[in-house]
């Protein structure tokens, strides 16, 4: 919608858009290897791609403030009937790294499947099956190579309306969904500070701008109407969606210090990430993490 109605073109920014079907890894890979400037990404997947090491990208702002509603799906004939017959199965996911691979440790952890994380005494509370694609992962617990995959919960729920996968539950991390990220080649220098604003504010200026248009109740039937065109969604599913989600009303600059905190925590406390890594976001926050010359920490 921001390009389509012109939001960046009236800041005097050219945006292209790229479609990332295997996600969140898929994103943060080709912010790597420079094929990506900027990427719209799950907030746990960039936090623990950083926090691994990763310093080709830095977060620059917040693109949705709720959390994300993840589908956990089987197979149409999967003996499986609930979350909890999962433990010590194989999950299919995207990529190591992925929301698809991040999520189930939050659904190890909530189900206290996972051992003693400071010590180092970790439970493997599954198996992981590498599928690159959506479809993939469908096909995966249909043909029982995997038994669940995890997904945005109503990217998925067309595939249970057909049936052609099975929902057993959701499960809900406590951050934003989605966080914005620029590759550090795009990042403004202290010279572009001084002379003018830089391309990546002029870019996040739009996208605010664009998310209150979309939220605006005069604009209600219009955005319901933009979503069901793009995605192929019914009516009600958009409007169930619509009545969810939240954008950052004090604008995509701004980044929650305390929600990436937390985040690292349960990060750590799932295993994705280390001890000492989890201490180096809240040590280095402000400078490895986030680029504050864009965004704003509140």
């Amino acid at each position: 919608m921001a390009i389509e109605l012109g939001f960046f073109e009236r800041e005097g920014v050219v945006v292209e858009r790229v479609c990332c079907p295997s996600g969140t890894g898929e994103m943060t890979a080709k912010l790597i290897d420079g094929s990506l400037d900027v990427a719209i990404a799950l907030t746990e997947g960039l936090l623990a791609g950083i926090a691994k090491g990763h310093d080709a990208y830095k977060i620059i702002g917040t693109y949705v403030e709720s959390p994300l509603c993840w589908a956990i799906s089987v197979g149409q004939e999967s003996k499986h009937v609930d979350r909890k017959s999962l433990r010590n199965g194989t999950i299919g996911i995207s990529r190591i790294g992925s929301g698809s691979h991040i999520i189930p440790y939050v659904l190890a952890e909530q189900e206290g499947w996972l051992g003693d994380k400071n010590n180092g005494n970790l439970d493997a509370p599954f198996e992981f099956k590498v599928l690159n694609t959506f479809k993939h992962m469908r096909d995966s617990v249909n043909d029982g190579s995997s038994d669940a995959f995890l997904w945005e919960r109503f990217t998925t729920k067309p595939y249970h309306d057909s049936n052609e996968v099975r929902s057993v539950d959701t499960i809900t991390p406590p951050w934003p969904a989605f966080m914005i990220a620029a590759s550090v080649r795009h990042l403004p220098s202290t010279e572009d500070l001084r002379c003018k604003e830089s391309a990546l504010s002029k870019f996040l200026a739009g996208l605010t701008k664009a998310t209150e248009h979309f939220v605006d109740p005069h604009n209600y039937e219009t955005s319901v109407q933009f979503v069901q065109d793009k995605m192929s969604y019914t009516r009600q599913d958009v409007q169930d969606w619509f009545s969810g989600v939240r954008y950052p009303k004090r604008g995509c600059a701004a980044i929650s210090k305390e929600s990436l905190v937390t985040c690292s925590r349960i990060l750590l406390e799932a295993g994705v990430i280390s001890k000492a890594q989890e201490e180096d976001v809240k040590a280095q926050l402000s400078t490895k993490y986030v680029d504050a010359h864009v965004a704003q920490l509140v």
